[in-house]
């Protein structure tokens, strides 16, 4: 089960503990949702860091925005939903996991679909050599791995796209 640290949880959250109130960050934050498998956190934890310091992002992640005593499936799905973009972290160890990661992954897609067409909304990063799962084919992915220089190339690739979705939302950047 998914631990909380709570650091970063106040502007995100309403009057209802399991909701996330995008009222609050809609019009500064641009709020992509992390989806990834657990053997992956360390990673994805660093990529969120990151994100933050960019200054205009606030990802949702789990470990950052789910508040001791919530439901935590309950708070997930409501994170997909009204996230802004979902990050999707593809391993090998992910690919292959069976539970809460597929769920999560399909209930992005379904909201995905919700999307006008165009919207970049799905973005799936490859962590590792994995195979990608054929109903992520249709959407371009990163390979995050490799050496440094390579790494900053796709970061930098990955924040284009993110301002994109920004701007397209009104969010100033």
């Amino acid at each position: 089960m998914p631990q909380a640290s709570g650091v970063g949880i106040d502007n995100k959250y309403s009057g209802d503990a399991n909701s996330l109130d995008l009222s609050k960050t809609a019009k500064n934050k641009l709020i992509p949702f992390l989806c990834y498998a657990k053997e992956n956190q360390i990673v994805v934890r660093e990529f969120s860091q990151r994100l933050i310091s960019e200054g205009w992002i606030d990802p949702w992640f789990d470990e950052d925005d789910i508040l001791p005593g919530q439901i935590w499936q309950e708070s997930v799905a409501n994170g997909v939903r009204n996230s802004h973009a979902v990050i999707i972290f593809l391993s090998d160890e992910a690919v292959a996991s069976e539970g809460f990661f597929q769920k999560e992954l399909k209930l992005a897609l379904d909201t995905a679909a919700e999307k006008p067409e165009g919207t970049i909304f799905i973005i799936p990063i490859r962590i590792n050599e994995c195979t990608v799962p054929e109903m992520l084919l249709k959407y371009q992915y990163v390979d995050f791995f490799g050496n440094d220089e390579h790494k900053e190339h796709l970061y930098s690739s990955l924040i284009s796209s993110l301002k994109w979705r920004a701007e397209n939302l009104g969010i100033k950047i």
